[in-house]
């Protein structure tokens, strides 16, 4: 029976040894099974941790550019305003301009109409005067033919005085 006993025991130790065995297997298996999820999510944090630093670098950037445009915007917003100031103005000045330029046209006009007025006094005077001088010329032409028949009257006196050979004159004088 002591054989029976020490089969027993050492069934049981071998039992014993195969189960320790196979739980030791287990749990290498589940330590290295742990050990390869550990990894794994090591791994997996790993790439998170680089992903969410390339983030904060792309999140810092366009922050950045955010910042630049908004200071451009700015920028461009005030020269918009200035822009839009001189233009204001000038068209301020433009519009004081045409009223300027409108005043200017209406004493034109006012200057043309009394040029065509002082046009037509100057016609008319041009007219009077060159009747005047036909009229000048005309009693010129008279008064020339009046001094040549004058002349010519005085000529034939003279000769006629000379033929009788006494003049009008005395013949008043003596009477």
């Amino acid at each position: 029976m002591i054989k029976d006993g020490n089969k027993a025991v050492v069934i049981s130790l071998i039992l014993a040894c195969f189960i320790l065995l196979y739980a030791t297997v287990a749990f290498y298996t589940m330590e290295e099974s742990e050990k390869g999820k550990k990894k794994a999510l090591q791994k997996r944090f790993d790439e998170v941790i680089t992903v969410k630093q390339d983030l904060e670098t792309k999140l810092k950037d366009a922050d950045t550019l955010n910042i630049e445009l908004k200071t451009r915007l700015t920028t461009q917003e005030e020269t918009i305003a200035k822009i839009t100031g001189q233009l204001e103005e000038e068209q301020k000045s433009n519009n004081d301009n045409v009223a300027s330029l409108r005043v200017r046209e209406d004493e034109l006009r006012s200057l043309k109409t009394q040029l065509e007025t002082e046009k037509a006094a100057k016609a008319d005077l041009q007219k009077k005067c060159d009747q005047a001088n036909a009229e000048y010329l005309n009693l010129k032409a008279r008064v020339e033919d009046s001094l040549k028949a004058k002349e010519n009257m005085d000529t034939k006196v003279k000769e006629q005085t000379e033929r009788e050979g006494v003049s009008l004159g005395t013949i008043k004088m003596g009477s």
